[in-house]
Parts: C-alpha cells; sequence; structure tokens
C-alpha cells in the first residue's frame, strides 16, 4: 500500500483526537464554571441565611420553590437566590421611588408597606411561571409516555425512554426508582410528602399501581394506563388553556393602577407653573388626602388585581408566625382568652366557618388576627388623621401665595421675607384683627402696593389665619378612626370567606384527581376499602375526611360511607360515595363506576364552560378597580383643585362687584 494512501485516514485520526480533546475540555472548563456559579450562589444564599432580617424571607421561597420538586438541592439554591435578589431589589427601587416623589412620613409608610407586598407578588409570579412551565412540560411528557408505552408495553420503561423537560426531569427519575426499588411504597409516601404538585402525586400514584397490579383492558378494549394518561392529559390540557385565556384576558391591566402613582409629580408640576394658585391646593390638607387616597387605592388595586390574576393555590398552613409568636406570651394569651365568645352559639358558627375553610387557625388565632388588625387600622388611621393636620398647618403657615387661578407678583427675595415677618406678626396677634385693623396692618409693612394689591393681602391674611387655628385634631377624627379599627375587626372572617371561595375550585379539582384513580382502580382486583386507602393517599383536600373512613370502615362500612358523605358538599364526591355504597355487598367497582368516563367528560366540558365564565367576571370586576385609581388622580389633582379656585375667584369677582 503507498504511504500517500495513509495520509487520509491518519489525518481524520488526529482531527478527530484534537477535537475530543477540545470537547473533553470545553466540558470540563463549562462544568467547572457551572460548579463556581453553584458556590457563589452558596455563598449568598448563607449570607442571606445569616442576617437576621432576610434569613425568614430566603428560607420562606427555598421551602417554596422545593415544594415544585424540579431542582436540585445545588440549583435550588441558585434560583432561590436569583428571585430573592430581584424581590429584594425591586422593594429598595420601590422604597427609593417613594422618598423621591413624596417627602412626608405616612406616604412615605405607605409605600414601604407597598414595596413589601410587591415583593412578594414578584416572588409568587415567580413561582406561578415555573408552576406553568410546568403545566406544558407535564402535557408533553404525558403525549410521550403515552406513545412510549404502546411501543414498549412496560410503564418503567416508558417513563425511562419518554422525552421529559428539564423541570420534570428529576421528578420522574424518583417516579422510575418508586417502580422498579424494592421499597417502592415507602419511596412513594416520600415522594408524595416531597412534591404537593398534585397532577404529579397522580401520575405517580397511577403508575405505582399500574405496575404492581398489571396493565389490563378496560371494557372498551383499550389498555387502562393509556386510558389514564388521556384523562390526565385531559385535565393538564384544561389547567393549560385556563391560565393561558387568564393572560390573555388579563394582560397589562393589573399595572394600570400604579399608573397614576408615576403621574401625580408630573400634573403637579404641570398645574404649579401655569396656574400657581394650585400649590396651596397640593401642598394643603385637601392635596394631602387626596395624594394618600390615591396611593391607597392604587395599592388596593393593585394587590387584589394580581391576587385574582394568580393561579390562586391555596396554602396549607395560613397562619402567620408573628401572631404564633404573640400567643406564646402570657399577658396577651390570657387577653385573648378573655376575649373569646362566651355564646355557644357564636362559637360553633365561629368554628364551623374555620372547618369549612379548611384553616389551620384556632378560635384563639382567629381573634389574635382580629385584635392585631384592628389596632393597625387604628392606629394607622390616627396616624394619617395627624401626618395630615400637622402637614396642613405647616403650610398653612409657611405659604406666603394668594390662592387664585392666575400667578400674582412676582417677588424677590426682599419681598418674600418682608410678607414672612408680616404675616408671623399678624398669626402671633390674637383675637384675629378685623379687615379695617387688618388693612392698617398692611398699610404698616407694604406701603407702596397697589390698592387692589392690598385688598388681597388683607383677604390672604384673613383667611390663613382663619385656616391655621381651625386645623386642628377635632374630636370627630377619633370617631373615624374607632370606625377604621372596627371595619378591620371583619376582615379576618372576610379571608376566611373568599377561602371558602377557593377552596371550591381547589375541590373541584381534588374530586377530578379522584375520579382518575377510580377507573384505574375499577379494572384491578381492589375491594371497597383498598379503594379509600388510595384515595385518602391522593386527595388533599378532602383527605382528612377520607382518612376518618378508611379508619372507620372495618368496624361498620355503610355508617364510615355516610358519615364521609355528610362531611362532603360537593355533588360530584356525594355521588361517589352513593356507588362506593353500592360495592360493599352488591356490585363490583368496575359496576358501579361503569359511567364515570362519560360522566368524567361531561364534568370537564362544563368546567371549561365555567372557567370562561369565572374569567369574564374576574376582568369585569377588575376593570372598574384598575380605573378607580386614574379616575380619582382626574377628579383630585385636576378637576378639585381648578373648581375650588375657580369657586375662589367667582365668590371674589361678586364681592368686588359689591353683589355680596
Amino acid at each position: 500500500m503507498s504511504p500517500m494512501l495513509l495520509i487520509p485516514p491518519i489525518a481524520l485520526l488526529l482531527i478527530s483526537i484534537v477535537a475530543i480533546i477540545y470537547i473533553v475540555r470545553a466540558d470540563k472548563k463549562k462544568r467547572s464554571q457551572i460548579k463556581k456559579n453553584y458556590n457563589k450562589y452558596n455563598k449568598i444564599f448563607y449570607q442571606y441565611e445569616r442576617f437576621f432580617l432576610t434569613r425568614a424571607g430566603i428560607r420562606r421561597l427555598y421551602y417554596r420553590l422545593s415544594e415544585l420538586s424540579v431542582y436540585s438541592k445545588k440549583e435550588l439554591k441558585a434560583v432561590t437566590v436569583k428571585f430573592y435578589s430581584l424581590a429584594l431589589g425591586t422593594f429598595w427601587g420601590i422604597n427609593a421611588a417613594g422618598i423621591f416623589l413624596f417627602r412626608d412620613t405616612f406616604t412615605f409608610i405607605l409605600f414601604f408597606l407597598f414595596a413589601y407586598m410587591v415583593k412578594n407578588i414578584l416572588i409568587e409570579k415567580q413561582i406561578d411561571h415555573i408552576h406553568f412551565k410546568l403545566l406544558k412540560q407535564l402535557l408533553a411528557s404525558l403525549s410521550s409516555i403515552r406513545q412510549t408505552y404502546l411501543r414498549l408495553g412496560v410503564i418503567p420503561d416508558a417513563i425511562a425512554e419518554a422525552e421529559v423537560g428539564p423541570l420534570l426531569k428529576h421528578a420522574f427519575e424518583d417516579i422510575y426508582l418508586i417502580l422498579t426499588a424494592v421499597d417502592g411504597e415507602r419511596r412513594l409516601e416520600e415522594f408524595y410528602a416531597a412534591t404537593p404538585f398534585k397532577l404529579l402525586q397522580t401520575f405517580s400514584g397511577v403508575c405505582y399501581i399500574l405496575n404492581n397490579a398489571g396493565d389490563s383492558t378496560t371494557a372498551n378494549g383499550s389498555s387502562n394506563f393509556i386510558q389514564a394518561m388521556g384523562m390526565m392529559h385531559s385535565e393538564v390540557q384544561l389547567e393549560v388553556q385556563k391560565q393561558i385565556l387568564q393572560k390573555a384576558k388579563f394582560g397589562l391591566l393589573e399595572y394600570l393602577p400604579v399608573v397614576p402613582l408615576l403621574a401625580i409629580k408630573a400634573i403637579e408640576a404641570f398645574f404649579v407653573s401655569n396656574i400657581p394658585g394650585t400649590s396651596i391646593i397640593y401642598n394643603g390638607p385637601i392635596g394631602y388626602i387626596s395624594r394618600v387616597l390615591i396611593v391607597v387605592t392604587a395599592i388596593i388595586g393593585y394587590t387584589t388585581i394580581t391576587k385574582i390574576n394568580s393561579t390562586m393555590v391555596i396554602s396549607k398552613d395560613d397562619r402567620q408566625t408573628f401572631m404564633k409568636k404573640l400567643l406564646q406570651y402570657d399577658t396577651f394569651s390570657i387577653f385573648i382568652n378573655d376575649i373569646l365568645p362566651k355564646k355557644q352559639k357564636v362559637i360553633n358558627r365561629k368554628k364551623n366557618l374555620l372547618k369549612r375553610s379548611m384553616s389551620m387557625k384556632d378560635l384563639r388565632y382567629l381573634y389574635t388576627n382580629k385584635v392585631v388588625y384592628t389596632v393597625v387600622a387604628f392606629v394607622l388611621s390616627i396616624f394619617f388623621i395627624f401626618f395630615a393636620v400637622e402637614l396642613g398647618k405647616d403650610f398653612i403657615l409657611d405659604n406666603i401665595k394668594e390662592v387664585s387661578l392666575v400667578a400674582g407678583e412676582k417677588l424677590s427675595k426682599e419681598d418674600i421675607l418682608i410678607r414672612k415677618q408680616m404675616d408671623k406678626v399678624y398669626m402671633d396677634t390674637h383675637p384675629m384683627m378685623s379687615a379695617s385693623r387688618t388693612r392698617a396692618f398692611v398699610d404698616g409693612y407694604l406701603p407702596l402696593l397697589p390698592e387692589f394689591d392690598k385688598h388681597a393681602q388683607v383677604q390672604r391674611l384673613q383667611t390663613k389665619y382663619q385656616s391655621y387655628y381651625n386645623t386642628y385634631f377635632k374630636w370627630w377624627m377619633l370617631l373615624i378612626s374607632i370606625c377604621v379599627g372596627l371595619m378591620a375587626w371583619h376582615i379576618p372572617e372576610r379571608i376566611l370567606k373568599m377561602r371558602i371561595r377557593l377552596l371550591k375550585t381547589e375541590s373541584e379539582e381534588d374530586v377530578l384527581q379522584l375520579q382518575t384513580i377510580i377507573t384505574i382502580l375499577m379494572n384491578t382486583s381492589v375491594d371497597t376499602m383498598e379503594t379509600l386507602y388510595w384515595l385518602q393517599r391522593q386527595s388533599r383536600t378532602h383527605r382528612n375526611a377520607l382518612i376518618d373512613a378508611y379508619h372507620e370502615y372495618p368496624s361498620d362500612p355503610e355508617l364510615a360511607l355516610y358519615r364521609l358523605k355528610s362531611k362532603v358538599t360537593l355533588p360530584d364526591f356525594k355521588r361517589m360515595v352513593d356507588k362506593l355504597l353500592l360495592t360493599i355487598h352488591q356490585i363490583s367497582l368496575a359496576d358501579a363506576f361503569s359511567d364515570l368516563i362519560s360522566e368524567r367528560a361531561h364534568v370537564l366540558r362544563i368546567r371549561e364552560i365555567t372557567q370562561q365564565t369565572i374569567l369574564k367576571k374576574k376582568r369585569s370586576f377588575v376593570s372598574p378597580l384598575a380605573l378607580i385609581p386614574l379616575g380619582l388622580t382626574a377628579f383630585c389633582y385636576i378637576l378639585l383643585p381648578l373648581g375650588i379656585l375657580g369657586i375662589k375667584e367667582f365668590m371674589k369677582a361678586l364681592e368686588m362687584a359689591g353683589i355680596q
């Protein structure tokens, strides 16, 4: 063989070796960079955890993200640091904007509270975004598993070879181990505890049951596993569709209430430069009250709309650490015990509300909430009135301009100094001078002023005197604060009632998951008690009632199921219990639930229609809520100042004409 013929293969081999070395080095460099990034995020995470102001927040976010079960421990800390740093940056950015835009203490306190709410909302939005990506990846994964199972016919192999999104990779590896390990049931329990995402819980339970019992053929000749994947696919598809439709309906509507916060200073600057008299209104009590009213409605509008626009996952533990710590103090605990209702009728009503809302609060915690909300609302309202009065008095005392629609005379520094001295002497004189004495007083300080301007100064001084000494904390202002506190007393119960409404949707989704499990079990040899066992393991909303029924079943099956039926409110769940009652003595599980597939399809169609109706109602509710701050800005910052100045000018013209 000629040596020349060996050159191309040798060259190709050398190129391949060089390429392999380059790829290995690049991969090693990439892994080293990833390791450095993880180490950096680890250091930042521990710094946040060590600092007492950020410790609770970073831990809470870490546990919230860990509940999604989509990240490894290293990834979890990196994502937690990114989200928390973004939230903290937003928090301080809003506070800086509040200091720049509004220089008074009370409005800054409101902005501080707003910044804190936005920080939490931003974290919730990031979690919602991950949840939405998780749903889309689960939708694609279920289709891939279905196709892979049709080819392989083995559930663990189908899960191992299916195309799975990066967020689900970790969870699917756990499910594969559950199906192949000797201690699969223990691993399944651990998976349930570590993965609150209910669709993944249902999927893991379905795979485990059918992997142990073996796949079977349904009444229509299809595979039990394939049918279950199809049912889950329709559920996930409906949820994805709902969230896409919700985003389309709401759009940027939730940001509309905060637009006036950015426009207030621009409006103020424009009118003050063109109509100087408006500065007195903007900087006086009316302007202060208007500004606070706009800020409060903007905060309420934004937080309410973002809450309605979220996925609204109900937290299992709805208690707050601060409230629990308050109850640990003996004095406060004794006080709460003293104010608890004594009438059994009232106690039963409150406990029934807590039970229906599936809250982890008890009666003492509920009344702790009531006391804290009342005190906070009362104190904030007192602060608001106090600052409104004091700021108004300070502005009246310092103001030397006239309330007019047109610009007055341009004053030099010497003119301003003379008017301030004149005002100080006049304000310290008691009682107020009459009109004639005030005219003589003005002549003494401003002898060269034209007659028309002297008359205006007399009116200004008398108005300033009356306004200043009439601006003080009046007794009826305390009544307003008390009324605000009394309204806040009922807020905790309103929250529980809202939770009950949200819980209805959660309960409907829970029933759909239970129906999926029953469709799997009805084609196996399990009995009614085993069915209750699997239902209680899969359920979230009805878990406690199902656990009670499972433990009571061996002693008296019928009584256990009748008690279960009495504890639930959803008609679909009651019908499910009625069918379980038939399986005790008379018919099999398959016969009792033979119409479940068609009934479930009907339920899904009804839910789709209901979701669209609910979204329309939400949109019609939040639209005016988003426009209220804009309307208040237009009225309080444009129409009201111009109206007040116009009326004053009109009254002045009538007085000059001698009509009054």
